[in-house]
């Protein structure tokens, strides 16, 4: 981020530091303050306090460190008045309604779009754009729940890449729907050993997304790590959770859950271990307690979540959520277009 560059730049720049005043060193490396005010949005300006107070926070900045040793022990310190629900469900099979045609013999990765039912138009964005640049053994599939059924049969006969779930396909159901992803794969694909879990209003560098390295058999996560992240007390906002919910103030470490990727063996781990631990229905903030207690390594790679078009693994829109047409034209700005058009997308 910008301000971040800032302060490194006003703690680092220059040898000129050591001759200049204290109180010009201060004002030095608070410069980025102004600059930022003016250059971000409204959400991020408000939350700047809170920001800064969660990086005095040493027990929740720590990536890959327990805040206890001990699995219970870790998820009381996390909710120290909070059980988890003895009718949790989340580990439980829910049942294919729709199944994609994959060569079972041909994949170790696969790519798993998560997209809401109604979504056509981002399938087949996608379908346009950067899903027919990946490498023909990594297998692509749209995840989705229940609804819309006639329309994802015929997208089904046609591309045999959806595979639907017996869920209501929800925003406070996203745990829920990463949940029956990896209990699907772990059942029905024992090959598979690394899960590669994208949004459908992303854009995907399958050449840079090929360079990541495996670690078969290892439980990790991997894909863009965030730190300091604040407890929202805006009521109004889909990412609001209440202090009944989640007490402490700040969150753990964890991985943006726009995109990422996840190893069969912590996959398998987190499936095990969520009913053990109380609801958050912010996905990516539940996999970083879920992490953090089960001592899951993260890996950090800054060019998932990516908002601008350069250097990135994955693409993500920042604040808001880009139209599928104009997905379309960032892919083909983005320089990794190899000519494949859909003319529903013209």
């Amino acid at each position: 981020m910008l301000w971040r560059r800032l302060i490194r730049t006003s703690l680092f720049a220059s040898p000129l530091s050591s001759k200049l005043s204290p109180v010009k060193l201060i004002a030095l490396q608070f410069a980025w303050v102004i600059p930022y005010f003016f250059l971000t949005n409204y959400l991020e300006r408000s939350l700047l306090p809170f920001r800064l107070l969660c990086y005095t926070q040493s027990n929740f900045l720590s990536v890959n460190t327990p805040l206890r040793e001990d699995f219970k022990s870790c998820v009381k310190s996390f909710f120290p008045d909070r059980e988890p629900n003895a009718e949790c469900r989340l580990n439980r099979r829910v049942e294919a309604i729709m199944e994609p045609r994959i060569v079972e013999e041909w994949h170790e990765r696969i790519v798993v779009i998560r997209s809401a039912p109604n979504s056509v138009d981002y399938r087949n964005y996608m379908r346009a754009s950067w899903a027919p640049t990946l490498l023909p053994e990594v297998a692509t599939v749209f995840v989705t729940g229940s609804g819309n059924d006639e329309q994802l049969r015929k997208e089904h006969d046609e591309f045999g890449d959806i595979l639907q779930l017996d869920f209501v396909d929800s925003y406070f159901n996203l745990t829920l729907k990463m949940m029956a992803i990896y209990g699907y794969i772990i059942r029905e694909k024992p090959h598979i050993q690394d899960i590669i879990v994208i949004n459908d209003d992303t854009i995907v560098n399958g050449t840079a997304l090929h360079q990541i390295p495996t670690s078969k058999g290892a439980s990790y996560m991997l894909g863009k790590v965030s730190r300091g992240y604040p407890r929202l007390i805006m009521w109004w906002l889909p990412w609001y959770v209440p202090g009944t919910m989640y007490p402490n103030m700040c969150y753990p470490p964890f991985i943006q859950g726009s995109s990422f990727i996840i190893s069969r063996s912590a996959a398998q781990r987190v499936l095990d271990g969520i009913c053990d631990v109380p609801a958050i229905h912010l996905d990516d903030v539940m996999m970083g307690v879920v992490a953090n207690c089960l001592r899951l390594e993260l890996r950090h790679n800054e060019g998932f979540d990516h908002h601008t078009l350069d250097k990135f693994v994955v693409f993500h829109y920042q604040y808001s959520r880009f139209s599928a047409a104009e997905m379309l034209a960032r892919w083909r700005r983005s320089g990794l277009d190899v000519g494949q058009r859909d003319p529903t997308l013209r």
